[in-house]
């Protein structure tokens, strides 16, 4: 059921077996696992069911001075569903070697295995609508499918590696009515998580309440769990902002919240020539038989990532710049001349993507006359792509993903999608700013290592040679691939390690099962958590994990629970 603001008093106390903070894709899993479960939970949300402009006024903060990273309120939401209300959909697993210590990699290697993991992956699958839990070409596609590059092949270099497109799946609109609808569950909208208050002095061992804000209004929400699903940038805000010992945050014991701040380097690097042009390639989504949009990427394989001592990284064929008119597809002008009509989110990768290929086009008549003729002499291709997009793209429930087109000369940039290593510079900190509620605002001082970008360029050396050695394509690069990669851009809405789990509370804030570190019923969900961020998108990731926390919580209902003296713990109905 929904509890709205005008039907409660100003400090009202609610009460539940389980707090959820936040009601994105961790969020709305956990309380979609508690469906049936018999536990009364209370799921809260800044923001309205639909998206409302107003709710993003507290999601701003700062981004220090030298950091590439996007405006903190960029790529977020505060509505029910998060940011899977304008996400691209692209699902990736991690890969077994991202979850290993790697004697390369500092402060790799996460509290559980690569088999914990893929069971839970199984589990989450669904919750996307993205098929089966296959993601091999062989697997999804079959025996006969057509190599992903003909006649290529590479001991150091995976062709054989598809992604998986939900439709997206907005989980808000596809979850929340369930949620609405059960007797167990309060969602909680337009209320804002202020702080967590503990029951004992500080050092905070268990929290008995989490204040809150509505409408004016502050609420006290107490319940026997609380789980922390803010997203990367927040949940560590409130952890630093309900901190009674001044060590800087619940769970700050060895100084891991906040730091480790990773979101994966992006950028277009070199140009791929096939040899001879009309080499076939699988270039385009392919569809499986259920209807779920498939792309082939490329991978290091795990053997070259430990011999090379590299991170792990991705490659997908790419069209080339588009604000370059010398392309010459009206296809690709017809996207830059529109750009500005998609998502702020996506236009600022397109703005990227030009500042880091170190765009110094004059933007002059000639240029634009340059775009127009691409267009008219491409007419009925570009006629035929806008009413192909719209029937695919912009009608259809699962959506085309994006544009993909055939290069005519045979030529392909790589989109590139890098692992970072875990750098305690990097990091979210509390602004001196405040918000409405007088609590200090996100500073992001987002960062790359020199390994970082010193493993980037030396895998796409490895990519050079191997094509080269293969005969069948060549992979160019202009003079400056350092400088080139050294432009890579974080990848906006992948905040990534902020609260990262570790078996030590000397080494990270949450454990395995991740339970804060000394706070017996605190507990957090998300990307955050994270140790490692190998090269995957992470929505797939954090889902399986916030359906192996829901197991944790329903095993561990009852035990370290608190309640009010004289008082059991009953649904916020």
């Amino acid at each position: 059921m929904i509890r709205r603001s005008a039907e409660l008093e100003d400090g009202a106390t609610l009460r539940a077996d389980l707090c959820v903070v936040g009601a994105g894709p961790a969020g709305i899993s956990i309380a979609c696992e508690m469906l049936g479960s018999g536990l009364s939970v209370i799921l809260l949300e800044v923001g309205q069911r639909s998206f409302a402009k107003a709710a993003q006024a507290g999601l701003s903060g700062e981004v220090a001075a030298g950091s590439a990273h996007s405006p903190p309120d960029m790529y977020r939401r505060r509505v029910l569903g998060g940011a899977s209300s304008i996400w691209g959909g692209r699902c990736v697993p991690l890969d077994p070697i991202d979850l290993e210590p790697r004697d390369h990699v500092p402060h790799s290697g996460w509290p559980i295995n690569w088999l914990e993991l893929e069971r839970y992956y199984r589990r989450a699958q669904p919750y996307f609508e993205a098929g089966d839990f296959e993601y091999s070409v062989a697997s999804s596609l079959g025996a006969a499918a057509p190599e992903t590059i003909e006649g290529f092949q590479h001991p150091d270099i995976l062709t054989d590696r598809l992604e998986r497109f939900s439709p997206p799946t907005d989980f808000g609109r596809r979850f929340g009515q369930a949620l609405i609808e059960s007797p167990d569950i309060v969602v909680l909208l337009e209320t804002e998580a202020l702080r967590l208050v503990a029951a004992d002095a500080a050092p905070c061992t268990r929290v008995t309440t989490l204040e809150a804000a509505s409408a004016g209004k502050r609420l006290n929400v107490r319940a026997e769990r609380y789980v922390l699903a803010a997203g990367g940038l927040e949940t560590p805000r409130l952890l630093m902002l309900s901190d009674p010992s001044r060590r800087g945050g619940l769970g700050n014991e060895g100084q891991a919240l906040g730091r480790y701040y990773m979101c994966h380097l992006e950028n277009t690097l070199g140009r791929l020539q096939l040899l001879p042009k009309e080499r076939p390639i699988a270039l385009h989504f392919e569809r499986l038989a259920d209807a779920v949009y498939t792309r082939r990427k490329l991978a290091l394989s795990a053997a070259a990532q430990r011999r090379e001592r590299l991170l792990n990284t991705a490659f997908r064929l790419h069209y080339p710049p588009i604000s370059d008119p010398s392309h010459r597809s009206g296809i690709l002008s017809s996207v830059y001349l529109l750009k500005d009509s998609v998502l702020p989110e996506y236009r600022r990768k397109l703005a990227t993507i030009e500042i880091a290929k170190r765009d110094t086009l004059r933007r002059d008549a000639r240029f634009w006359l340059a775009h127009g003729g691409n267009v008219l002499r491409d007419l009925p291709a570009v006629s035929w792509f806008c009413v192909d997009w719209t029937r695919r793209r912009v009608v259809a429930r699962r959506k085309l993903p994006f544009v993909v087109v055939d290069s005519r000369i045979g030529v392909y940039p790589f989109d590139v999608n890098a692992e970072q290593v875990p750098n305690q510079d990097s990091r979210v900190v509390l602004a001196e700013r405040t918000d409405r509620h007088g609590r200090r605002m996100v500073k992001v001082d987002w960062r790359m290592a020199s390994q970082d970008t010193d493993s980037l360029v030396r895998t796409m050396r490895l990519l050079q040679r191997g094509f080269a050695a293969s005969g069948v394509a060549r992979l160019d690069f202009d003079d400056g691939l350092e400088d080139a990669v050294a432009a890579s851009t974080p990848v906006g809405g992948h905040h990534i390690g902020t609260a990262r789990m570790s078996e030590s509370p000397r080494d990270g804030v949450v454990d395995a099962n991740g339970a804060v570190h000394g706070v017996a019923n605190l507990f957090c969900a998300g990307s955050a958590v994270f140790p490692t961020c190998g090269h995957a998108n992470p929505t797939l990731t954090l889902v399986a994990l916030a359906v192996r926390l829901a197991d944790h919580l329903k095993a561990g209902h009852g035990k370290n629970a608190i309640r009010v003296p004289g008082e059991q713990a009953e649904a916020a109905a």
